[in-house]
C-alpha cells in the first residue's frame, strides 16, 4: 500500500495527487497549477522517525528530501536529538514557507548550508546541508 512522509509529527492520512514526476499532497504546494489532472489517492503518511525506528536506524549518512512542497513540515517532525543525519539535500522551490525559513530552521538544529544546487528549468533547487560537527 502506498505511504508517504508525514508533514506532521504523528501518522496522518492525506489526499495525494499523482502528477507524473510532480505528485504532491493537496493543499501544501504553491507552484503547481490547481488543474484536475492526475489521479487523487488517499494515502497514509508516517513521520520519517517512525520509518527509521521500524528499520532500527539512528544514523543516516545522506538523506534526500524532495516531497514537492512539504519539505519544511517534514523537517520539523524530526527529533534531531534521537537521530544522527550527517548530510541532507532538501528541495526548497515548492515549499510555501520559503527557502529562507528552511535555511534558518536547519541552522537552528545544527546544520550549515554547504551549497545550493540550482537548474534554470527547476530540475534542481536544493540546499545541501551538512551537520556542524562534520566540519
Amino acid at each position: 500500500s502506498p505511504s508517504c512522509l508525514a508533514p506532521t509529527p504523528h501518522p496522518t492520512t492525506v489526499l495525494f495527487q499523482q502528477q507524473e514526476n510532480q505528485g504532491h499532497i493537496l493543499g501544501r504546494q504553491q507552484h503547481y497549477p490547481s488543474s484536475g489532472s492526475g489521479e487523487i489517492l488517499e494515502v497514509q503518511c508516517f513521520p520519517l522517525f517512525s520509518y527509521l525506528v521500524a528499520l532500527n536506524v539512528t544514523t543516516v549518512d545522506y538523506f534526500s528530501l524532495d516531497v514537492e512542497g512539504a519539505e519544511f513540515s517534514v523537517l520539523k517532525t524530526i527529533p534531531w536529538d534521537k537521530v544522527d543525519i550527517k548530510t541532507l539535500s532538501v528541495e526548497f522551490i515548492h515549499d510555501p514557507e520559503g527557502k529562507d525559513a528552511i535555511q534558518e530552521y536547519m541552522k537552528r538544529v545544527g546544520y550549515y548550508v554547504h551549497s545550493e544546487v540550482r537548474h534554470y528549468n527547476w530540475l534542481a533547487n536544493d540546499f545541501i546541508f551538512v551537520k556542524n560537527s562534520m566540519q
